[in-house]
């Protein structure tokens, strides 16, 4: 049984660290697909929440709403890094 539990806590920390330092070089997303013309005339985009903070410090709640943001504005946002943006309060 100690056996079996060491397992899955091994098991749970391989997990946890590989996502972890899989989104940290990875900061660029590919919005070619967004690109499509049929995509573009839906402009439709699921109410999944994975927010990406952009570097117009505005945060988007996924990937495609990203994407779609960062076609209007002619490509000029990035990732600044996945998650929502801090809040800066005014002096």
């Amino acid at each position: 049984m100690e056996k079996m539990k060491t397992f899955f806590v091994a098991l749970m920390v391989i997990g946890y660290f590989s996502y972890i330092f899989a989104n940290i070089g990875d900061k660029d997303i590919s919005c070619s697909y967004y690109q499509k013309k049929t995509v573009q005339q839906k402009h439709t985009c699921s109410i999944r929440v994975s927010p990406i903070c952009a570097s117009n410090n505005v945060t988007y709640s996924n990937s495609c709403v990203y994407c779609f943001a960062k076609i209007a504005l002619e490509f000029t946002l990035s990732v600044q890094h996945f998650g929502k943006c801090q809040k800066f309060k005014k002096s």
